[in-house]
């Protein structure tokens, strides 16, 4: 892949990078781009947060994009953990009018497959369980130390969001914020990345009873489905909802939203994860 200039993928101050030129494949007319991940996006240390893994296909698919429409949603599926301070390749194929096939690459190993649909924001589901989270008395928020370097919700980052689990009860949490208007996106508002950075964490901690009980050491994230419905605020009251919905032994499934305390339903993720004995490094 030809050297070429990088443009920031999501806000700048992230840190995360694509090529503004792409190599296109003469078969299928795939575009391919290098991404280029920095030292301190964690999730757990090391490996880029598993929202923003996610998110990053988005960035990929909006540069093949010809109409400019809001996100609707990504469907994303992690089989391996993406590494910080690396360059990688991200691969994007149209495959409709307002629909991507994204994967992203450490060489030949994939990291994350998803599809992207830019068809504009669906009308809002009824997430009245979710809604009424945005809404409880505040929880206190728990300094965690299961991933204290991670870039969303770890007590340790230093320039980290600090998103702390706050338990309103066992399997449900509710973590007010006011986003900084450094993550905004060009017209303002908070950036559809930053949203699915923030909606990965808490289904982890909704969560914690199920894996902790079994001893297992975390939760990593395998799943993601992200459906965008409004355009959130920068600079405003939210709040960062989750609950968990389903345990199978070692699967587990959880849903999160980014509301506020109105009952405006911004985005909604649906979150599989997996328990692990050890935390990767």
């Amino acid at each position: 892949m030809s050297p070429t200039t990088t443009i920031p993928a999501g806000p700048s101050s992230l840190g995360l990078g694509l090529a503004a030129d792409a190599d296109v494949d003469v078969v299928d007319g795939a575009l391919r781009r290098r991404l280029t991940t920095p030292s301190h996006l964690h999730g757990p240390t090391g490996i880029l947060q598993g929202g923003l893994a996610a998110g990053v296909l988005a960035e990929a698919a909006r540069l093949a994009d010809r109409f400019g429409a809001p996100l609707t949603s990504i469907d994303a599926r992690l089989w391996r953990p993406t590494p910080l301070d690396a360059e990688l390749t991200v691969e994007v194929r149209q495959t409709g009018a307002a629909r991507f096939e994204v994967r992203t690459l450490a060489g030949e190993d994939e990291l994350v497959t998803g599809a992207v649909e830019f068809a504009g924001h669906d009308p809002v589901h009824r997430v009245p369980d979710l809604v009424e989270l945005g809404r409880v008395p505040l929880p206190e928020p728990v300094a965690q130390d299961r991933f204290p370097d991670c870039w969303v919700c770890g007590p340790a980052h230093p320039d980290g969001l600090h998103l702390l689990p706050a338990w309103h009860a066992p399997d449900r949490v509710s973590i007010p914020w006011i986003p900084d208007d450094s993550l905004a996106d060009d017209r303002g508002h908070l950036h559809p990345l930053v949203v699915a950075a923030v909606l990965d964490c808490p289904t982890v901690w909704a969560a914690r009873d199920a894996w902790e009980g079994q001893g297992f050491a975390g939760a990593l994230l395998t799943g993601y489905h992200l459906g965008a419905f409004a355009d959130a605020p920068v600079g405003e009251p939210l709040r960062v909802v989750a609950r968990l919905d389903h345990v199978d032994g070692r699967k587990i499934r959880a849903r999160s939203a980014l509301v506020d305390e109105d009952g405006i339903v911004y985005a909604v993720a649906s979150a599989f994860h997996v328990a692990v004995a050890e935390l990767p490094s």
